[in-house]
């Protein structure tokens, strides 16, 4: 079956570049909106702090339902990566990559039991968890991610299929697909992820699924990446520091109340405590003190000295105790 290309978003003359360059990769991305159109209007309104286009944009936009939109020749280009490389091997990079993006809202933010998009807590960006995928751990300071439909998916292997046929593209990919290479990857020949190049990007999302059904389907050969020999030095932006930021407290607000509330567990224990203790000291200074016997101390003497005593067994008892009695220590030797 035939892959149908919709034709209705296209950009004007002045928002791409149309001079033909060699392909020899893929790279996919998802837009971080809602359909193919909105993603499509704001790059057709995106402009720089002196009013020019940023010329930012990809040769494909997948719908949610499907459609895919060729918003210009693939043989043309438009900056697509946003990367901090030197100059000209980024403008190599940049031409030599025909773009993807999957309609999808992205890394969406949890907050008090709830999902958001775009980065904010609002009525009108909650985002039901039927329809976000949940990944196993953070990945680029997410979590949760806006699921992609299946049809997407099935439109996306059918699209690489076709341009890795039409453009001899290498049928490859680095692997694992969802780790980041950096400039590792500048002379790569394949389908590639948008967060593969860029440490701060999340597109695609870490659907391993996904990648398996694209590496199966398409027949890619899966590519161990060397690893550097220097790390190399993370840029953010101050939209990334923000959101980091704003990560940062809203998980210590979270360890604050857990916290709050251990110190609150242990004050009520204390005070528990506190209060036997102070209840069992009171009972013990109102009781009576036991009768005290005063010490008795030995005295030397060679014979018991016999009370007079009214009871009958009296001189019995004395007699017994004057037997028991040792002699005195001036007759024992030393």
């Amino acid at each position: 079956m035939a892959l149908k290309i919709d034709q209705s978003l296209r950009f004007p003359d002045g928002e791409f570049f149309p001079a033909k360059r060699k392909k020899t990769g893929i790279a996919l991305h998802h837009t971080v909106g809602g359909t193919a159109y909105s993603t499509f209007d704001y790059w057709l309104k995106d402009r720089n702090r002196a009013g020019n286009r940023r010329v930012v944009g990809t040769a494909y936009i997948i719908d949610r339902d499907g459609t895919v939109y060729q918003v210009f020749e693939p043989t043309a280009w438009a900056f697509q990566f946003g990367l901090k490389w030197a100059p000209a091997r980024q403008m190599k990079f940049e031409q030599r990559f025909i773009g993807i993006e999957i309609a999808s809202e992205g890394g969406l933010t949890e907050f008090n039991g709830k999902l958001y998009c775009f980065d904010r807590i609002s009525p009108k960006t909650e985002k039901s968890r039927d329809e976000a995928f949940e990944y196993h751990e953070y990945y680029r300071g997410y979590k949760y991610f806006d699921r992609y439909e299946p049809v997407q998916i099935d439109r996306l292997i059918h699209l690489i299929n076709y341009l890795c046929d039409t453009f001899s593209i290498p049928r490859q990919v680095p692997y694992p697909t969802i780790d980041y290479y950096g400039e590792r990857l500048a002379d790569f020949r394949g389908i590639i992820g948008h967060a593969m190049v860029r440490r701060d990007k999340s597109d695609p999302a870490p659907v391993l699924e996904m990648w398996d059904r694209v590496i199966t389907e398409c027949k890619l050969l899966a590519v161990p990446i060397p690893k550097a020999d220097q790390p190399e030095a993370i840029h953010l932006t101050e939209h990334q520091l923000e959101r980091l930021f704003t990560g940062n407290m809203t998980q210590v607000t979270r360890l604050s109340v857990a916290a709050g509330s251990l110190v609150k567990g242990l004050s009520t224990a204390f005070s528990s405590a506190s209060s036997w203790a102070t209840s069992q000291f009171a009972n013990a200074t109102t009781r009576s003190p036991p009768p005290v016997s005063a010490p008795t101390t030995r005295r030397r003497r060679s014979t018991p000295t016999v009370r007079n005593c009214e009871h009958s067994d009296a001189p019995h008892r004395a007699e017994h105790h004057a037997q028991a009695v040792r002699p005195p220590r001036s007759t024992q030797g030393r």
